[in-house]
C-alpha cells in the first residue's frame, strides 16, 4: 500500500501534534498531582500544629492529656479530616473528625512527618508530630482521605484526555486540508512533466515561489531539463554532421562504382583507378567512423583508459618519426626536443593518438619550407608544446577548434575530430590541451599532464580497484 505525500505528512503532523500534546498533559498532570499534594500537607501541618498549640494552653490551666484532648476536641472543628491524641506509646487518648478504623494507632516517630498510609481500602495522607510538653508527651496525628485528591486527578486527566482528542482530531483534519492546496503545485508540476517529451523539451516547469522548496525543485528540474535539451540537441547536431561527412565518401564510392560498371568491359587501367578510388575513400570512411565511435565511446564512459608505465618523450619521439615521411613530402620539418626519460603512466595507444592528431593538425598548416617543433619539459607538471608556423587562428574560431566537425580549412582532407578526440585523450589522462596563442606567425598548442608521481598513484589506485572487482564475488 502506498500512502500519499499528503496523507503521510499530516499522519507525521498528527503524530507530532500527539507527542506534544502528550508530554504537556503527563507535565500538567504532574504539576497539579505535586501541587494539590503539597497544599494538602501544609494543611495537614497547619491542622496539626494549631491542635499542638491548644493542648499546650490546655496544659497551662491545669488540665491532664485526657482533659486537654477533650477541650482540643471541642475547639478545633475538622471537617473531612480525622485528628488523633495519643500517647508517647501510641495508646490513643482522643480521636474524633472523620471515623477511623479501631484498628489503626500512630506511629511513634521521633520527628514529625508527612507520609501517605493504607488504610480501609483507600489511602491516606498522614501528618504525625510527637510533642514534648513539661507536664507530659503526647503525639498529634492529622489524617486527610486522599479519594478526593484522587477522583479530581482522575477528572483532570479526562479533561486533558478529551481535549487531546479533539485537538488531534483537528489537527490531522487540518493537515489534510492544509496538505492539499500546499501540494497543489506538486501536482500540476508533475502534469506538466508528464507533458514534456522529446518534441517540446524548451516546456519548464512553473512554480508559485521560486524561493520555496517546490521552487528549488521547479529549478533543479528545469536544469535537467536544459542539459538534456543541449544533449539531445548535441546529438542532432553530431548525427547531422556526421551524416554530412559520410555523404562525401559514401557519394564517391558509389558514382565510382556506377561509373565503373556502367560499360560491360573496360581496360585493367579503368578499373585499377577505379578500385584505386573506391580503396582512397574506404580509408577516409574508416578513419572518420573510428574517429566518431572513439568519440561516441569516451563520451558514453565505453573507451576506459589502459595504464601502463610509458616516457613520454618516447611517444612523442615515435609520433614525430612517423609523421616526418609525411611532412617531407609537404616540405616541413618535425623536430623533438625537450627533457629525456620523463615517466608516465597512462594509456599508451590514446598517447600516441593525441600527439600525432596534434602533429598531423600543425603539419597540414605549415606552409612549405616551415617547420613544427615538439617540446617536452618535465617539472611540477608535463608540459608537451607544438608549435607550428601556419597563417594562426582567427580570435573568434580558438573556442570553436575543439568542437567537433569543426573544419576551418575546407581544402584540407580530414572531418574535424581530430582536436576535439586529442583535448578528451588529454582531459582523461587529468591533463588538458589548450590553445596557447596564435599568431599570424604560427600557433601554439600545450598538452599539460600531471607529474610522474601522481600518475603513479593514479595507476596503483587503478589497480587496487580492478582487482578488488576481480576478487569480489
Amino acid at each position: 500500500m502506498t500512502w500519499s505525500i499528503r496523507l503521510r505528512l499530516s499522519l507525521w503532523y498528527s503524530a507530532l501534534v500527539l507527542a506534544v500534546l502528550g508530554t504537556a498533559t503527563a507535565v500538567v498532570a504532574g504539576v497539579q498531582a505535586r501541587s494539590r499534594l503539597t497544599n494538602l500537607d501544609e494543611e495537614l501541618q497547619r491542622l496539626a500544629l494549631t491542635v499542638q498549640a491548644v493542648m499546650l494552653n490546655e496544659f497551662g490551666e491545669g488540665l491532664d492529656l485526657a482533659g486537654a484532648a477533650m477541650e482540643a476536641s471541642t475547639e478545633v472543628i475538622t471537617p473531612g479530616r480525622s485528628v488523633v491524641i495519643a500517647t508517647s506509646d501510641g495508646s490513643i487518648v482522643r480521636a474524633w473528625g472523620t471515623p477511623l478504623p479501631a484498628s489503626w494507632h500512630p506511629a511513634t516517630p521521633s520527628l514529625a512527618q508527612t507520609q501517605t498510609t493504607p488504610l480501609a481500602g483507600s489511602s491516606y495522607r498522614v501528618d504525625v508530630r510527637p510533642v514534648n510538653a513539661a507536664s507530659s508527651q503526647f503525639i498529634v496525628a492529622v489524617l486527610a482521605d486522599m479519594a478526593p485528591l484522587e477522583a479530581e486527578q482522575r477528572r483532570l486527566l479526562r479533561t486533558l484526555g478529551i481535549g487531546m482528542a479533539v485537538a488531534l482530531l483537528v489537527a490531522a483534519v487540518g493537515g489534510l486540508l492544509l496538505g492539499k492546496p500546499a501540494l497543489r503545485p506538486l501536482s500540476t508540476m508533475a502534469h506538466q512533466a508528464q507533458l514534456i517529451g522529446e518534441r517540446n523539451l524548451g516546456t519548464r516547469l512553473t512554480a508559485p515561489n521560486q524561493r520555496d522548496e517546490l521552487g528549488r525543485l521547479a529549478t533543479a528540474f528545469n536544469g535537467l531539463i536544459g542539459r538534456l535539451e543541449a544533449v539531445l540537441s548535441s546529438q542532432r547536431q553530431f548525427m547531422a554532421d556526421a551524416s554530412h561527412q559520410l555523404r562525401t565518401p559514401v557519394s564517391v564510392l558509389r558514382t565510382t562504382a556506377d561509373v565503373t560498371l556502367r560499360q560491360p568491359h573496360r581496360s585493367e587501367q579503368d578499373y585499377r583507378e577505379a578500385l584505386a578510388i573506391v580503396s582512397e575513400q574506404s580509408v577516409r570512411l574508416a578513419r572518420l567512423v573510428d574517429a566518431m565511435f572513439l568519440l561516441s565511446r569516451a563520451e558514453a564512459g565505453g573507451r576506459t583508459l589502459r595504464p601502463e608505465p610509458v616516457y613520454l618523450d618516447e611517444i612523442v619521439g615515435d609520433c614525430v618519426r612517423a609523421l616526418a615521411m609525411i611532412a617531407s613530402e609537404r616540405g616541413v620539418r618535425v623536430v623533438a626536443a625537450g627533457d629525456s626519460d620523463v615517466a608516465f603512466v597512462g594509456d599508451d595507444e590514446l598517447l600516441r593518438q593525441l600527439f600525432t592528431n596534434l602533429l598531423d593538425n600543425a603539419v597540414g598548416h605549415t606552409p612549405a619550407g616551415g617547420q613544427v617543433t615538439v617540446k617536452t619539459t618535465a617539472g611540477a607538471q608535463l608540459i608537451v608544446r607544438i608549435v607550428d608556423e601556419g597563417d594562426g587562428i582567427a580570435e573568434p574560431d580558438r573556442d570553436r577548434i575543439f568542437e567537433r566537425f569543426t573544419r576551418l580549412d575546407t581544402s584540407r582532407r580530414g572531418a574535424g575530430l581530430g582536436l576535439p578526440i586529442a583535448r578528451w585523450i588529454a582531459e582523461a589522462h587529468a591533463g588538458t590541451l589548450t590553445l596557447e596563442s596564435s599568431t599570424s606567425t604560427g600557433s601554439v598548442f600545450v598538452v599539460t599532464l600531471p607529474r610522474a608521481r601522481d600518475a603513479v598513484q593514479r595507476y596503483n589506485e587503478a589497480i587496487i580497484v580492478e582487482t578488488s572487482r576481480a576478487l569480489a564475488p
